[in-house]
């Protein structure tokens, strides 16, 4: 250029238009140096720059950090740059991106600008991994941060089955979504669903409890009992009491077996099926989880997380029935103990609990075995331990517990798709050592730890809890309890 008669030449400047004069300096110090820095707020100018200089090392270092900076913030930006400038690696990196944090994403203004096409061919596809529920949402959140989208939604809509979408979720649709408040016919649409799902929840409702039952380890009795949620009576459900076992143990069931797992690391379980059935002994646990192992089920498998009773530990391991073999997987970060666990699209979540320097803690995050990957997701409101957790149509309940030495009624809501916590209706009473469980339009908590008919039921569509007095002729004292179905 200024070797020839240019007006560059004559004025003996050259002006580079619409381009950053920071990343002009850090592309000539690489020139000079083959060293530079990459500025986190400049990236795209850099990138600009370096394409525009044919810095082709500084154009595929900037490609790397992009690609590995993906995030739900910067995700439509680092697209639209990948696409500009023909990041191939940074494209398929947020084309992976986009199907494993959906739902994150449709939280973000820009999501209105997906293209139908890319929009219904992910409701349709069986390889989503979204609930009912969850495509509904995304549905709803497209349209919402773009009307123009509204014309498809009908359409859209045809390909959700309304038949696994809960009552209580499309109620809460049809209260709250201003989209169904301004368009009658949607409104009928969603309304003449909502109406069927009801009658088959009442069905429901009739039959739940036939096979369903809650056994209680009653230190009282002479066996195993078992709570009818329908008739709210406790019957003898196995002769075989497992004896000797105060303060020492957690139970767990899987499959046809309850395993009881000790604190001296041995396991034992019983087939409940059988009436002959005694209990046998099985490989003891690897690590030293405290006197009461947290433990939980996934895809047929045991999974203990943590310790209890005063003993911290990152331990992880899994549990293996058909070979009876106990395996250690990656520990969690940071020690714990007494923090509940639930299960939830093949990820198992680890909320509360108490730290390795003994303050109780609001943590919550989420462990994905096939990935062993440790994720931190927004903390509860309060800290607590020895909470009851259940999950309910992508919800996470955590009730009761203990918070700075006193027992709490309090229940808090996380929403899986929202990522929001909730505050919801307190228990009657305060409760130490919660299990909970989700049987029909219901969630049971049992207190457990030698307490004496603390039984509560919360009604998940009116945001109510209602004490349970069991039908027995003697108080039954419960160390523990499980959810069983025959």
């Amino acid at each position: 250029m200024l070797k020839h008669d240019t007006k560059e030449s004559r004025e003996g400047k050259v002006v580079l238009k619409e381009v950053d004069s920071q990343c002009v300096k850090n592309c000539i110090d690489f020139i000079y140096s083959g060293k530079f820095e990459i500025p986190d707020e400049k990236m795209n100018d850099l990138l600009h720059v370096a394409i525009m200089m044919h810095l082709d090392d500084v154009k595929q270092a900037v490609s790397d950090v992009l690609e590995i900076s993906v995030d739900v913030k910067n995700y439509f930006s680092t697209r639209n740059v990948a696409d500009m400038y023909g990041l191939d690696a940074v494209s398929m990196r947020c084309g992976i991106f986009f199907h494993e944090n959906i739902m994150e994403l449709s939280n973000q203004p820009e999501f209105g600008n997906i293209g139908k096409t890319n929009i219904l061919d992910y409701v349709k596809s069986e390889q989503s991994k979204l609930c009912e529920e969850e495509k509904l949402t995304l549905l709803f959140n497209w349209v919402g941060k773009n009307r123009k989208n509204q014309e498809y939604l009908r359409k859209f809509l045809e390909e959700i089955k309304f038949d696994e979408v809960s009552p209580v979720f499309l109620e809460r649709l049809l209260e709250s979504n201003l989209i169904l408040t301004n368009d009658l016919g949607l409104y009928k649409l969603i309304n003449g669903h909502l109406l069927k799902a009801l009658k088959a929840s009442h069905k429901m409702d009739d039959e739940m409890g036939k096979d369903e039952l809650i056994i209680l380890f009653d230190d009282n009795a002479d066996c195993i009992r078992s709570f009818h949620p329908v008739t709210e009576k406790l019957d003898k459900f196995h002769d075989e009491k497992f004896k000797n076992l105060k303060h020492c143990f957690s139970a767990i069931s899987l499959d046809n077996y309850i395993y009881v797992l000790r604190g001296n690391k041995s396991v034992h379980r019983l087939n409940f099926e059988s009436k002959n059935s005694k209990w046998e002994k099985m490989k003891d646990m690897i690590c030293d989880h405290g006197n009461q192992p947290r433990s939980v089920a996934l895809s047929g498998l045991i999974f203990v997380v943590g310790g209890s009773i005063a003993n911290p530990t990152s331990d992880v391991e899994i549990y293996t029935s058909p070979v009876n073999q106990w395996m250690q997987l990656k520990d969690k970060p940071g020690g714990i103990c007494d923090t509940s666990l639930v299960s939830l699209n093949d990820s198992i979540y680890c909320i509360g609990g108490i730290g390795q320097d003994g303050a109780i803690v609001s943590s919550f995050c989420r462990f994905t075995p096939s990935s062993s990957e440790w994720v931190d997701l927004d903390p509860m409101r309060d800290p607590v331990y020895s909470s009851g957790v259940v999950a309910v149509n992508q919800k996470i309940f955590v009730i009761g517990g203990v918070r700075v030495g006193a027992q709490v009624e309090n229940v808090e809501c996380y929403d899986i798709t929202s990522s929001q916590w909730t505050l919801l209706s307190p228990m009657n009473d305060r409760h130490y050592r919660v299990s909970t469980y989700h049987i029909g339009k219901w969630i049971f908590a049992v207190t457990n730890y030698e307490t004496s008919d603390q039984i509560e039921k919360y009604d998940i569509s009116q945001d109510q809890w209602t004490i349970v007095k069991p039908k027995v002729d003697q108080c039954c004292r419960i160390y523990s309890s499980i959810f069983v179905k025959r």
